[in-house]
C-alpha cells in the first residue's frame, strides 16, 4: 500500500509540477540571502559563501530536493556588493530537473549615518530539462506490489534560458524592509522549468533585550540576557496562483538563535509551523529548520514535513583598506 501511495504522490506531483512550476521553498535567508532579494548581495563585515540543502517530504517516498549555493562580497570604494547564486531543484528521481546560475549586483547609498538603501539586480542562466520516461504511473502498478514496465515513450524536453530579477533593501539600527521580483524576462511556457514571476517582500525589527548588565540583578542570568536580540518578522511571497504570508521571530542569545515561525498558503489553505535552531560563530553559522504541515485543522503528518540544513562561511573581510 505504502508504494502504490508513494507512486501516485510522484504522478500527482508531476501533474501539478509541468502545468505550473514554482520556486522551492526556502526558510533559511541567512544561509541563502541572494535567493530572497539580490540586495542582499555584499556583507559589509565579511566574504561570505552558503550551503542550503533542503529535502521536501522525505517520508513520502518521493525525490523533492533543493541544493543552493551563493558567494558574495563587498567593495568598500564602489559601494557596490557583487555574488553568483547557484541552485539545482530536483523532484522524481531526477526526472524533473531545473538547475539556475545567477550574476548579482548591489549598490548602497547611505542615509544618515547608521541608516542605508540598496538595490539589486540578478543575471540568471537556467537549465530545465523534463523526463516522465523515469516515473512510475499507478496504472502500471500490479495488485501484488509489482510494476510493469512503462508501455509508453514520452518526449524528453530541454531548455536554456535568461531570466531576471531586482531588488530593493532598507536597514537601520533596528529596522530591515526590502521587496524583490524574480523571473522578469520569461516566456510563458507550461513546463515544469517554467518559473511565473515572483514578488517577495519582507519586514524584520530587532529589538535588543539587554544593552547593560546593570540592569539585571544578578550576573548569571546577565550572561544569557546581555546583548541579545529578538527579531520579529513578516514575510509575503506571490507567484502565478500561490500566496504565502508569513509571521514569526528569531530570538539571538550568546552564539545560539532559536525561532518559530507560522506561513499560510491561501490557496491549499495549508498552515506550516517552522522551527529554527541555529549556532553562530565568527568563521562559521550553522541553521537547521524542520517544518511541519496542517490541512485545515488537520495536521498532515511527518510525510509532507521538511528538512532544511544551512552553512555560511565568513573570510576575510569584503572592505577595501
Amino acid at each position: 500500500m505504502f508504494r502504490i501511495k508513494k507512486y501516485c504522490c510522484i504522478a500527482f506531483l508531476f501533474a501539478g509540477f509541468s502545468t505550473n512550476a514554482q520556486d522551492p521553498y526556502l526558510s533559511i535567508k541567512q544561509a541563502m540571502p541572494l535567493f530572497f532579494n539580490p540586495a542582499y548581495a555584499g556583507n559589509e563585515y565579511y566574504t561570505r559563501a552558503t550551503l542550503n540543502y533542503r529535502n521536501h517530504y522525505p517520508a513520502s517516498g518521493t525525490s523533492f530536493a533543493t541544493y543552493s549555493a551563493s558567494f558574495d562580497t563587498y567593495i568598500d570604494r564602489y559601494n557596490s556588493g557583487i555574488g553568483i547564486a547557484l541552485m539545482s531543484d530536483q523532484l522524481g528521481s531526477k526526472s524533473y530537473s531545473y538547475t539556475s546560475a545567477g550574476l548579482v549586483y548591489s549598490y548602497k547609498i547611505a542615509v544618515g549615518q547608521s541608516n542605508f538603501i540598496k538595490a539589486g539586480l540578478m543575471a540568471n542562466l537556467y537549465y530545465g530539462t523534463n523526463n516522465p520516461n523515469d516515473l512510475t504511473f499507478p496504472d502500471m502498478i500490479n495488485p501484488d506490489g509489482t510494476v510493469n514496465p512503462n508501455e509508453y515513450t514520452y518526449e524528453r524536453l530541454s531548455e536554456f534560458g535568461v531570466d531576471f530579477g531586482f531588488g530593493g533593501l532598507f536597514n537601520s539600527d533596528y529596522f530591515e524592509a526590502g521587496a524583490a521580483v524574480y523571473h522578469l524576462g520569461k516566456e510563458d511556457k507550461y513546463v515544469y522549468w517554467s518559473r511565473p514571476l515572483r514578488i517577495y517582500a519582507h519586514a524584520e525589527w530587532k529589538i535588543p533585550i539587554l544593552s547593560s548588565a546593570k540592569y539585571v540583578p544578578t550576573r548569571g542570568l546577565t550572561r544569557y540576557l546581555e546583548n541579545s536580540t529578538l527579531k520579529p518578522n513578516v514575510f509575503f511571497i506571490r507567484q502565478a496562483e500561490v500566496t504565502l504570508f508569513g509571521v514569526g521571530a528569531l530570538y539571538h542569545f550568546l552564539n545560539f538563535n532559536v525561532g518559530l515561525y507560522g506561513r499560510q498558503n491561501f490557496r491549499f489553505n495549508a498552515f506550516t509551523t517552522s522551527f529554527h535552531i541555529g549556532y553562530m560563530s565568527d568563521i562559521m553559522d550553522v541553521h537547521y529548520i524542520f517544518d511541519l504541515g496542517f490541512t485545515g485543522k488537520n495536521f498532515r503528518g511527518l510525510a509532507t514535513s521538511s528538512h532544511e540544513v544551512g552553512l555560511v562561511f565568513k573570510f576575510a573581510t569584503g572592505k577595501d583598506d
